[in-house]
């Protein structure tokens, strides 16, 4: 197997053992088991249980942003490439959830020992909702307005949309939250 395909293999397992039984009661001898390996093998590609979470949680912040990003259609009205973008955001932290009792504890993790990761995908999140209000102000269909500024309080705004401990409802329920939320931003956003 080529390094990238093992280091996948190691990120899966893991992901699955997270999910599972939690970060804390999972070890890498037992992520090392699932992946048919020894544990010093996967010392080879990460160099601790935290390491592997990292690289975890980082690949999943990157599948979650381009999953956003390429759900939005540059070509349709400002208010409807917002409303993609939140939607797919929502689509993809919910189905990121179910089903997983433990996810608390890897957002923990990162929360307290790693914020710097969040904050990169904030700020990308926060320079696309900006880049569709800039499109939106272009087109008159939004107001002339600080883009930047107006993307970070929709952002904010929108967080119990994309944040884990807020995916116990059902999807159609906070999809339904979502859109009104979006015609209400909408109204302040209008030209």
């Amino acid at each position: 197997m080529q390094e990238l395909q093992i280091r996948r293999q190691i990120l899966n397992a893991a992901a699955k053992r997270f999910a599972d039984y939690g970060y804390g009661k999972t070890t890498v001898a037992e992520i090392a088991a699932d992946c048919g390996m020894s544990s010093g093998n996967v010392y080879r590609y990460f160099e601790s249980k935290e390491a592997i979470a990292i690289a975890g949680v980082e690949a999943k912040m990157e599948e979650k942003s381009a999953t956003c990003e390429t759900a939005t259609d540059e070509a349709a009205p400002a208010i409807e490439q917002l409303r993609q973008y939140l939607l797919a955001r929502l689509r993809f932290t919910h189905s990121l959830t179910c089903g997983s009792t433990h996810l608390h504890e890897v957002v923990q993790l990162i929360t307290d020992r790693h914020r710097d990761l969040i904050d990169r995908y904030d700020e990308r999140a926060i320079a696309w909702l900006a880049g569709i209000i800039e499109r939106g102000i272009g087109r008159g269909e939004f107001r002339s307005q600080d883009a930047r500024q107006s993307a970070g309080s929709i952002f904010v705004a929108t967080l119990a949309f994309c944040i884990p401990l807020f995916m116990q409802e059902p999807l159609d329920l906070l999809e339904t939250r979502l859109d009104r939320l979006v015609e209400l931003l909408y109204a302040g956003l209008k030209a």
